[in-house]
């Protein structure tokens, strides 16, 4: 039987063959003359062309990590493992450095005594913060050899930095060791922590990195030996990038500072932000025991108001860190920022009493040093995962700032 065919098929079958040819011709000559035309338009005006942006820079482009390699975010898993890692680096770093008031009011009757001013001794606790921040860039440097490098690196420094302390008899001992040496060894452990965590996380960043903050509270709470046994034998084992090796040790030794982030209206904006916050922080940490001594408290209770601000400190981060990812990062970092600003104002000048300064402790240490907890996680929602490094470095650097001269 004959094949039905449609109408625009019976016309094709009836048309001679040298007319098909013809209509075949045709058809090829007007789609070659309209490529040409839009070939011609793209030269002469090569903005035409699409583009396509995308979060890679530079360095990216031409050192691009696998596709599959952070395609993938587990958003928790092995991360939380890594989260801990932080908690444990966290407790020696920021704990220590949250019980210098303590600390320096002992050098100041003991060791110390008649040597060194109130201001000589405090000033030994901010350099612990500058250095922290001010030397974070070159841990960057050294990616290549892997965060677990890095870690260890941290966790050698700042442990040797303890124990030449210990034989400290003039200020200035103090100033090398507990302050650059510490402080210089800790930016290795808090870079770490801060630039592998958000790796494994997407919409659980804030709440593995209240984890990883709560350590600072929780460290200058229970401070004592057995800390630096678990930073340097169960910390580093447990810290580990989602970038595969051969990615990182294929990458060239090159600047971590890339000012071109300053072009960035949003970054610029964190990074005012931060600073300020940070302003307000270091000040009522480092003077408490000795405002408390000045309106006649013991030294246990001191002791016992900071235990406290510490303890509520791990608390706050936690919680405010877990809330953050549901509200936005941001949006709790400002909130908290602004609460604990008020606290200092409102309570801070008329606590008299060991009463008021639990009230001031409880409130201030629960909302007070979220930039710890929440710089990484904002700072890679400005900048994109890809810059993340860079991003943090000229943070931390920034935030140096607020550490001189408390």
């Amino acid at each position: 039987m004959p094949k039905s065919t449609t109408g625009s098929e019976k016309t094709v079958e009836n048309e001679p063959a040298d007319t098909q040819d013809n209509m075949y011709q045709l058809d090829i000559e007007k789609a070659s003359s309209h490529i040409n035309d839009h070939l011609n338009t793209d030269q002469q005006n090569p903005n035409s062309l699409e583009r396509i942006h995308s979060g890679m820079d530079e360095a990216s482009i031409l050192e691009p990590p696998p596709i599959d390699a952070l395609d993938d975010t587990p958003n928790g898993g092995y991360g939380w493992a890594v989260a801990v890692a932080g908690f444990f680096a966290n407790f020696v770093m920021f704990g220590q450095a949250s019980t210098w008031g303590i600390l320096s009011q002992a050098f100041a009757t003991s060791t110390l005594e008649g040597k060194a001013t109130t201001l000589q001794l405090m000033s030994i606790g901010s350099l612990i913060n500058v250095g922290l921040n001010v030397f974070s860039p070159v841990s960057v440097l050294l990616v290549r050899f892997g965060t677990r490098f890095n870690y260890a690196l941290g966790s050698i420094f700042t442990c040797l930095a303890l124990f030449l302390a210990g034989f400290s008899t003039e200020v200035w001992h103090l100033y090398l060791t507990q302050g650059l040496l510490f402080g210089f060894g800790a930016s290795f452990l808090y870079m770490s922590i801060a630039s592998v965590i958000p790796q494994w996380f997407t919409t659980r960043r804030a709440t593995a990195m209240g984890i990883s903050s709560a350590g600072t509270g929780l460290g200058g709470l229970t401070l004592s030996p057995l800390t630096n046994y678990l930073i340097q034998k169960y910390g580093t084992i447990l810290v580990k990038d989602r970038l595969p090796s051969s990615y990182r040790k294929k990458q060239s030794i090159k600047s971590p500072i890339q000012l071109s982030l300053m072009k960035s209206t949003d970054f610029n904006l964190w990074l005012t932000g931060s600073v300020v916050s940070l302003l307000g922080y270091l000040g009522p940490l480092f003077y408490l025991p000795k405002y408390a001594a000045d309106i006649g408290l013991t030294a246990t209770d001191a002791s016992n108001l900071l235990s406290i601000l510490l303890a509520l400190g791990a608390i706050g981060r936690l919680g405010l860190g877990f809330v953050g990812d549901k509200i936005g990062r941001l949006n709790m970092f400002i909130i908290a920022s602004f609460l604990a600003g008020i606290f200092s104002f409102v309570i801070w000048p008329f606590a008299t009493s060991f009463g008021t300064l639990v009230v001031f402790c409880v409130l201030w240490g629960s909302t007070s040093g979220m930039y710890y907890a929440l710089a990484a996680p904002i700072t890679a929602s400005v900048v994109g995962m890809e810059k993340l490094s860079a991003g943090l470095s000229l943070a931390f650097i920034f935030s140096a700032i607020a550490a001189i001269g408390k």
